[in-house]
Order: structure tokens, then C-alpha cells, then sequence
């Protein structure tokens, strides 16, 4: 853990440094590795601020805090990066452990709706080829939806595309998940 303290009209004392980098070692632990923080502690007149930013090998967290007492304003501040490292470190683990398309309970269920595709007659090939098959789409939604919704939609399904009756245009669109982590809008009229 590199820690690196600024005091603004103030001297930082070893118990003050003592007190942050304890405080800090909780972070570090909640995301898994070293990280890099920076303290800015200043007091002006009866206000006593406590400035923090972090940086980790998969995330930036960055707190402000105001109190009259030195002290406290570090464990606040380091309370509300807690809650972000928190909820970064819970957004990651739902982000790695996402149902893929590609486990074997989804891909057995889209076995069994598959329908094989005759093929289209045309010259004999000198070795017979495996026939396509087509997958049935368990989700249409006939509801008309704009883009936005149709993309959160998406989000709570876990699908690669959705179709949809776009609102405004009243046309059938489609929304799918890029390899980038985006989403792509299909407007065939478009």
C-alpha cells in the first residue's frame, strides 16, 4: 500500500498517518490487492476536511468529508470508500459470474427447441453436410418499447438480443450485446 499524505495549514503527525493507514487497510483488503491513496487533510477556521482518492488495479474511488474534528472526518470519509469498494467489488463479482448462453443447463434448453432446417436443393456436395438447425426464441415482447427500455429489458433478462415494437416509429427493432460490452440497436428501416 503506497500512501502519500498533503496536510493544508496543518503538519501531519505520525499518530495522524498511523491512524489513515489503519483505517486504509480495509480497503486494500476489499479489493484484493495493493493500491495507491492519496490524503489531502486541511482545516480552515472550526472545519476540519478530509479529502481521499484511491487507486487499485480495477478501480478509482474518491471521498470528500467535512466535521470539526480531524479524526472523525477520516473514518467518515473512509466509511463512504468502504461502501464504494463495496459495491465495486459486488458489481464485479455479478459482472464475472453472469449466466453465459454457453453453460450447460441454457445450452441443453436451446438443444431441445431447436428445429433442423431442411436445406435448399442445388448441386449434389461431394460430402454431406451437417444441416442447419434454427433455435426458437422463447421472448417477443408485444409490447411497444422505446430503445432505452428495450436495452434495460435486456440488462434483466441476461439475453444476447431482445426484438421489440419500437414506441415512437411502431417498427420491429432489435438490441443486442456487443463483444465491447455496449449494446447495438437494429432499425431495419432505418
Amino acid at each position: 500500500m503506497n500512501v502519500e499524505i498533503t496536510g493544508r495549514q496543518l503538519e501531519i503527525t505520525p499518530a495522524l498517518r498511523d491512524f489513515a493507514e489503519e483505517k486504509l487497510r480495509k480497503i486494500e483488503r476489499l479489493l484484493d490487492g495493493p493500491i495507491e491513496a492519496h490524503l489531502v487533510l486541511a482545516i480552515e477556521k472550526h472545519r476540519h476536511v478530509a479529502e481521499i482518492k484511491i487507486k487499485s488495479r480495477t478501480a478509482v474511488l474518491s471521498g470528500t468529508q467535512e466535521t470539526g474534528d480531524l479524526y472523525a472526518s477520516i473514518g467518515e470519509v473512509v466509511d463512504k470508500l468502504e461502501r464504494q469498494a463495496l459495491k465495486h467489488k459486488e458489481k464485479m463479482h455479478d459482472h464475472k459470474h453472469r449466466k453465459s448462453p454457453r453453460d450447460p443447463e441454457t445450452a441443453a434448453a436451446i438443444a431441445e427447441q431447436a428445429v433442423p432446417v431442411q436445406p435448399i436443393a442445388g448441386p449434389p456436395a461431394a460430402t454431406p453436410e451437417p444441416a442447419a438447425r434454427l433455435v426458437r426464441s422463447t421472448h417477443f415482447s408485444r409490447k411497444p418499447l422505446s430503445p432505452e427500455d428495450a436495452v434495460l429489458q435486456l440488462e434483466s433478462t441476461g439475453n444476447e438480443i431482445l426484438v421489440f415494437r419500437d414506441a415512437q416509429t411502431d417498427r420491429v427493432n432489435a438490441v443486442f450485446r456487443r463483444n465491447d460490452g455496449n449494446f447495438g440497436l437494429v432499425d431495419p428501416e432505418f
